[in-house]
């Protein structure tokens, strides 16, 4: 085709798509495209490359027509939340009477890019100021107004480094920076004030390393201030990616160990004390820790430092993902009463409304953590009604409903590892709308 007769077509098809008969314009550009390849002057190949040379121009032009129209404050924002409505029984033998409870959690917040490298973010949830480990807020209160407090509130830093895959630096109140498997340390609604610093390194396209590590602040304004310094490190590997068979093609694997000092956390190192600060005292010389501050963790507790293993295998099979994890606590600082695990399987994921192999998820794990393995105030909210000094099963299953919804059945059944040997049965039915 000559070299003239090329660039005619491709300016009249961008002249023309700029148009407001933009529709018009391209449908006649077709029409013309296919008259020459019938009468011989143009090949196939040719129009193909025409018609990308065509869609390249429309995308540039509508790309600089978004930029002025919409300014760089909104192009530079996302906004987004979700909302949830629970209903809860729990069944308690031993520890209090019965309970069924409607509640609800409410989160919206932004991400804002300040430029190339940097970034701001903040979020409202739903919740109280003394209760680090839950967002809800029940359906109590005679029709009176519910809390909205600040959830999150942090800058990250993702520069640039020759040789570097990915470094980020955030401080705030920052969502929890440790990979992991469950709940077994952490709660999944607990935040962190302070300062972590997340790196990753490809080392191949089958294998990563990555390392996470944290210090952040528990109670300050007294002599001795509790705080938290963590560090973990990890791998990712896929072994088989060329592997004719899904299962193998799919296998991957993330192992990773992390250790968490709390410091001055207990009563006997100062006049400082956590238990009472996450039971919600507000003194700076607080009292003695009472059985629901302690959260499970025994009045003799010394400190906690601890070591924690994690590792999940996951693969897929037919378009449907599976994993098995494990998750191991030990708190150093004991000698009894100081180890915890949590063992199980998912299968499944819920992103495709009413799809058979793409609308649901279902799992299963086994949980028994000792008085003493981990910080009561800040482990799961659920099992066993907080705490720990836990044992039990958990089991749930979660369909994909409508877009962006989904409504989810939990069955905890948790009893006392030591003690009163106290039980509690909790079923949990979720509808949650991401927006």
């Amino acid at each position: 085709m000559p070299s003239s007769m090329w660039v005619w077509v491709v300016a009249a098809a961008a002249l023309f798509g700029g148009c407001p008969q933009a529709a018009w314009a391209q449908s006649e550009v077709d029409i013309l495209l296919d008259k020459l390849v019938q009468k011989g002057v143009l090949s196939t190949d040719e129009v193909g490359e025409i018609r990308k040379e065509i869609a390249q121009t429309h995308q540039e032009r509508h790309t600089e027509l978004a930029k002025e129209l919409v300014p760089d404050s909104s192009r530079n924002w996302r906004w987004g939340g979700d909302i949830r409505l629970r209903n809860e029984y729990r069944n308690r033998t031993g520890t209090g009477a019965d309970t069924n409870r409607q509640r609800i959690r409410f989160r919206y917040g932004f991400d804002a890019k300040v430029s190339d490298q940097l970034n701001v973010g903040a979020r409202l949830a739903t919740g109280n100021t003394n209760e680090p480990v839950s967002t809800n807020q029940s359906f109590n209160g005679a029709f009176n107004h519910k809390n909205f407090l600040l959830d999150r509130a942090l800058v990250s830093y993702v520069p640039d480094l020759p040789g570097i895959t990915k470094l980020k630096l955030s401080g705030g109140i920052i969502e929890n920076p440790f990979w992991g498997v469950g709940a077994l340390v952490w709660d999944d609604d607990l935040n962190f004030d302070g300062a972590a610093v997340q790196w990753t390194q490809e080392l191949s396209p089958t294998a990563s390393i990555f390392s996470n590590s944290g210090l952040c602040s528990i109670q300050t304004d007294v002599t001795e201030a509790a705080s938290l310094w963590s560090t973990q490190g990890g791998v990712v590997v896929k072994p088989f990616p060329d592997a004719p068979e899904e299962l193998l093609k799919h296998l991957q694997v993330t192992g990773a160990i992390a250790y968490h000092d709390y410091h001055n956390v207990t009563g006997p190192y100062s006049e400082n004390n956590a238990f009472a600060q996450a039971g919600g005292s507000t003194t700076t010389t607080p009292a003695a820790p009472t059985t629901a501050q302690l959260k499970g963790n025994s009045a003799t507790v010394r400190d906690f430092d601890l070591l924690n293993p994690s590792v999940e295998i996951g693969s897929q099979y037919g378009k449907i993902p599976f994993g098995l994890f494990g998750d191991w606590v030990h708190n150093t600082a004991m000698t009894e009463e100081e180890n915890g695990f949590q063992l199980g399987v998912k299968v499944g994921k819920a992103r495709v409304p009413f799809d058979l192999t793409q609308g649901w998820e279902a799992g299963y794990y086994f949980e028994r953590i000792e008085p003493d393995a981990a910080f009561g105030p800040y482990v799961d909210s659920d099992f066993g009604n907080g705490g720990t000094n836990h044992r039990g099963h958990v089991y749930w299953i979660k369909l994909a409903t409508l877009e962006a919804s989904s409504i989810q059945l939990k069955y905890f059944n948790a009893r006392e590892v030591s003690g009163s040997k106290a039980k509690t049965d909790t079923f949990q039915a979720d509808w949650v709308t991401k927006f």
